[in-house]
């Protein structure tokens, strides 16, 4: 278990950092950036699984449409809403986009995955569970109150937040369609496969359907704009190098925190989802601060949310 802990911090250090790429994208239009984000995405993502696992994932397929149907779908929810993301954080900056979607993200990461598998934890670890939920929400109010504070209730704060809690659904139903999986999880395991292999293909279909959906969506967009020419700007090659990078940085985060929650017992995919989001909020926040969205405001309730988010963690671990 003590494993799966350092995997989880490693996954949340990750999962806090690689929206640093988010925050420019000329030469290319928004539209552009975030289209071949998610091609990239869906060949780090599918390439990775096809080499730790090449017959895994047509054994998946086979086993028939409930071991991959509803993952595909999470992921297809999520890929839209990750547009909000976004654009959110070149709106309202990645503080404040992370607090508030990574609060959405855990209620409903954390759970309806133990609504629909009816593991609700009982006794002592619902206690624990419970008050490690709560604090989390807590702290994400705090931080979510410290980033509208600072922008004085601007119009594109008010956009940016809108798109932050849409932000928000996606990402937790991105668990959810991880969680669905986890039969196949154990049909791998029981037949030799690897844990690193185990999450990778677990992910396959979830990030897939996500890339996908993003992807059609900014061609759409950019072919509705004319945006075609930014592809070969100038400093495209560049941009796209940097985006290469972003994009191992965001799978290293999921692919950890897959293998994580099967080190960490029956909450390992509830709990550790809690966990893995209050801990990317806390790293998010301090790249906030080192690159100056917070220079010259107060930051007495951003230290609160951290200090709280914290706490949340240590009763969440205790679960």
């Amino acid at each position: 278990m003590v494993y799966g802990f350092i995997l989880l911090l490693l996954a949340g250090l990750a999962q806090g950092s690689f929206g640093l790429g988010y925050k420019k994208y000329p030469p290319f239009s928004w539209a552009a950036f975030w289209g071949i984000y998610c091609l990239l995405g869906i060949v780090i993502s599918c390439g990775f699984a096809a080499l730790c696992a090449p017959a895994a994932i047509p054994q998946m397929f086979s086993k028939g449409l409930s071991y991959w149907a509803a993952p595909l779908f999470c992921g297809a929810l999520w890929g839209l809403s990750a547009i909000g993301f976004s654009k959110g954080i070149t709106m309202i900056g990645m503080s404040l986009v992370y607090g508030i979607s990574m609060g959405i993200s855990t209620i409903v990461g954390s759970v309806l995955p133990m609504i629909l598998s009816k593991t609700l934890p009982a006794g002592r670890s619902a206690f624990f569970f419970t008050v490690g939920l709560v604090l989390t929400l807590l702290g994400v109010v705090l931080v979510t109150a410290a980033g509208v504070k600072r922008d004085g209730g601007a119009k594109s704060s008010k956009a940016g937040v809108i798109l932050s809690i849409l932000s928000g659904l996606g990402s937790g139903a991105m668990n959810v369609g991880f969680t669905q999986s986890e039969d196949f999880g154990t049909f791998m395991l029981e037949n030799g496969f690897g844990a690193t292999a185990v999450s990778a293909v677990r992910w396959s279909p979830v990030l897939f359907g996500g890339c996908l959906a993003g992807a059609l969506w900014c061609i759409c967009e950019i072919t509705a704009k004319k945006e075609w020419k930014t592809v070969t700007d100038k400093g495209a090659g560049k941009r796209v190098a940097v985006l290469f990078g972003v994009a191992i940085v965001w799978y290293a985060a999921l692919l950890l925190y897959g293998l994580s929650s099967g080190m960490l017992g029956e909450l390992g995919s509830t709990a550790g989802w809690i966990l893995f989001n209050a801990l990317a909020l806390i790293i998010s926040v301090g790249w906030g601060l080192r690159t100056g969205e917070w220079k010259g405001h107060k930051k007495g309730l951003l230290f609160a949310g951290c200090a709280v988010l914290i706490l949340a963690w240590v009763f969440t671990a205790m679960a």
